[in-house]
């Protein structure tokens, strides 16, 4: 009796071993068949990566030229700002000498104005002086 329950000890010890074989056999595969799977996918992607590689530096170059052309703008702003300061500063001198030389001649027609007056009422006493002394 113990031969024949040697070989089914032997079938029952066995056989875990079987199914833990096969479940290491189906990992290994599976890790194989998707690593295999992942650098096929890798490959695949690998063109669209070096497209967006190709835009994004064609994106920035317009970027960059943007900026430049940014900075130029505000570098002729400020030199027509700084222009029309210097024409609005040159003008202001302009309107001072033009408001002091005003101020001169309508110091000086003043003068005349008041000189005429006095020319005007000093003659007309001595003529009444001779018409009366007549």
């Amino acid at each position: 009796m113990e031969d024949s329950q040697a070989p089914a000890r032997v079938r029952q010890s066995a056989l875990p071993w079987v199914i833990v074989a096969l479940v290491v056999f189906a990992g290994v595969a599976s890790v194989i068949w998707m690593n295999n799977r992942i650098e096929a996918l890798e490959a695949a992607n690998a063109p669209h990566q070096v497209l967006n590689g190709d835009e994004t530096q064609h994106t920035l170059a317009a970027l960059q030229q943007s900026l430049n052309d940014i900075k130029n703008g505000q570098t002729t702003l400020a030199d027509q700002v700084s222009q029309l300061q210097r024409r609005i500063a040159a003008e202001q001198g302009e309107r001072k000498l033009l408001s002091d030389q005003l101020g001169s001649i309508s110091g000086r027609v003043d003068a005349l104005s008041s000189s005429n007056a006095e020319a005007n009422t000093s003659p007309q006493q001595p003529q009444r002086n001779r018409r009366s002394k007549h």
